[in-house]
């Protein structure tokens, strides 16, 4: 474990040096948005993918579970989150132990007007991935699979493309973590798309099974009933 933990440690020093100037291009090109309207703007908007955000949809998620015809709704959003927190916030975040920008570019006097002029939040937590952008594509992922009417189901990607770059606006993630969160978030709703889809087809042909063997006894007390007359 401790060997994975140095190797992962690694991989976030290997990650900063290698995308350093990619990611400041992306810090450099929100830059561009900042004035004081669009950082409220940004900073509300941002809240939407926090955990309590997270939270909401999962208890919604439950709700959906009771009546038969949301139930597949509420299942690939409960497992999505599920899958999502467990592989960003439990795993990935503790082991690569990737500090936040605003503490690697404390020194960076780019980096920290740009910082400053986004507001200047701080985190409680690690950078790699972006818990905010697994948490929006992994519910925009289960529903926009669920979701048939197309006119509806655009709504969630453009939510978690709004999600992940307002992390960037406000200089508290590396667009590389964003990166990383999104490919995490739409695994998860993939995956828990796939399991819920599996496990509806199964519960599905075994009630089937059930009415046909009903079906299959009554026909032979028909055949035997018939007989004894």
């Amino acid at each position: 474990m401790q060997f994975l933990a140095v190797q992962a440690s690694a991989f976030a020093t290997w990650i900063n040096n290698t995308f350093a100037g990619f990611d400041m291009g992306a810090w450099e090109l929100f830059g561009k948005l900042h004035s004081q309207g669009m950082t409220s703007f940004v900073q509300v908007l941002t809240k939407f993918g926090d955990t309590e955000a997270a939270v909401a949809v999962a208890v919604l998620g439950l709700i959906l579970l009771i009546p038969k015809k949301t139930r597949k709704y509420g299942a690939t959003l409960v497992l999505a989150i599920g899958i999502g927190t467990l592989l960003t916030n439990v795993l990935f975040k503790p082991l690569i132990s990737r500090p936040r920008p605003y503490v690697s570019l404390a020194d960076n006097p780019v980096f920290m007007k740009l910082y400053n002029e986004a507001g200047a939040l701080t985190e409680s937590d690690y950078s790699f991935p972006s818990g905010h952008t697994t948490s929006a594509c992994e519910i925009a992922t289960a529903l926009f699979a669920n979701v048939k009417k197309k006119s509806v189901k655009w709504i969630f990607p453009v939510y978690a493309i709004l999600i992940a770059c307002s992390r960037i606006y406000l200089c508290v993630h590396y667009c590389t973590d964003v990166i990383g969160g999104a490919v995490i978030g739409i695994l998860a709703g993939i995956l828990a798309y796939y399991v819920v889809k599996a496990l509806k087809n199964l519960f599905d042909n075994s009630g089937k099974n059930k009415e046909k063997k009903k079906a299959q006894k009554l026909d032979e007390l028909e055949v035997v009933n018939g007989s004894d007359k």
